[in-house]
């Protein structure tokens, strides 16, 4: 069984292999670190893109998807957003397009980012809410996926491509992802 999560990034507490011995050592003693919730870079990662608004305005020309993240648990941290393209590069280690990565200003329980894509086509995107903003997963943090498919602990901590792809055409897609958390010893949204 694959434990693997989307790599933390540089300065993020390990790569998606320490991540997944931690998951895997954790396990039993109740809860692991929330796997789903992880959302990171690498090196030779994709880009790294503010959170420009813009892009996502009717007629601002190109592809972006306005990503509404809701269900935070708490209004604190940093919330990472990153966009993938194709099954062969769906949360592998530096494979990532684009990531928003910024503190959470919540709006409600929720938070809206704007993610440019590379054109019309088939993506996928990951969330997580580092909810302590201490570059590590923990059990604390939350995460989502596009498609919102059903997470359940610990066999099902990473969907398959085709549970989260979607089919981005030219112009803004919209897209609701509902953030779950770790609960005992389920990963639910916050009720």
């Amino acid at each position: 069984m694959k434990f693997a999560m989307p790599d933390l990034g540089p300065g993020c507490g390990g790569n998606t292999l320490e991540f997944a011995y931690m998951l895997k050592s954790t396990i039993i003693p109740v809860s692991a670190a929330l796997a789903l919730a992880a959302t990171a870079s690498a090196a030779a990662a994709g880009t790294r893109v503010p959170n420009d608004m813009s892009q996502c305005r009717a007629g601002s020309g190109g592809t972006a998807a306005l990503v509404r993240v809701v269900g935070f648990k708490e209004g604190t941290g940093r919330v990472r957003v990153q966009s993938y393209s194709g099954a062969s590069n769906w949360l592998e280690r530096g494979r990532w397009l684009h990531r928003v990565d910024i503190p959470v200003r919540l709006q409600g329980r929720d938070m809206t980012v704007c993610l440019p894509l590379d054109g019309p086509g088939s993506y996928g995107i990951a969330v997580r809410h580092d909810i302590n903003n201490n570059g590590s997963s923990d059990r604390r943090d939350g995460g989502g996926f596009s498609g919102n498919p059903n997470i359940s602990f610990p066999f099902n901590m990473e969907p398959n491509y085709s549970e989260v792809s979607f089919r981005a055409n030219a112009g803004v897609n919209r897209i609701t992802i509902v953030l779950n958390y770790l609960q005992g010893t389920s990963v639910e949204p916050i009720g």
